[in-house]
């Protein structure tokens, strides 16, 4: 369907295509071999070198960008999975996880959003002393970000249904 809908408009140009935008006269005579190249000549074949120098220039650049988020996106995950290794390695029996978010700009720090519920207050500085200390030794400019819940019947729940 598209490719139908790309031939007749192709189609439709080729009558366009098909004559000369600029003639020249022909002249009776010796003098018709020797043709001297104009200015706009030149400027035309200039033109042209210019915006695709310019299109090549905008390629690289799109794809430098797209390689710099791409590379951000992946230290991103890199520190999310630490996080949650070291989280599920010591708080197992806890609702708990780690989001990785940041810019594409290498300048922005990369934020880990801890999020989830513990029982008690004393556990909630546990998980996050736990968070700064992974993050100070492997990964020092990511930011951690609080957002834990304290919910005594976190704990309760979860005793409950082991001692069935």
């Amino acid at each position: 369907m598209r490719q139908a809908r790309l031939a007749h408009r192709v189609a439709a140009l080729l009558p366009v295509l098909g004559f000369p935008t600029r003639a020249s006269a022909q002249t009776a005579g010796g003098d018709a071999s020797t043709v001297t190249p104009s200015a706009a000549d030149w400027g035309g074949a200039a033109a042209l070198v210019a915006v695709a120098v310019v299109m090549l220039l905008a390629i690289v650049v799109g794809v430098k960008l797209y390689d710099a988020k791409r590379k951000r996106e992946g230290d991103a995950l890199m520190v999310q999975a630490r996080i949650s290794d070291a989280l599920l390695r010591d708080f197992v029996t806890f609702p708990i996880t780690a989001v990785a978010s940041g810019s594409a700009w290498r300048r922005s720090p990369v934020v880990l959003t801890i999020r989830g519920s513990v029982p008690t207050p004393e556990q909630r500085e546990a998980v996050m002393r736990l968070v700064g200390q992974e993050l100070s030794r492997h990964h020092p400019g990511v930011r951690a970000e609080d957002r834990l819940v304290v919910d005594p019947l976190v704990g309760k729940e979860r005793a409950r249904t082991l001692l069935r």
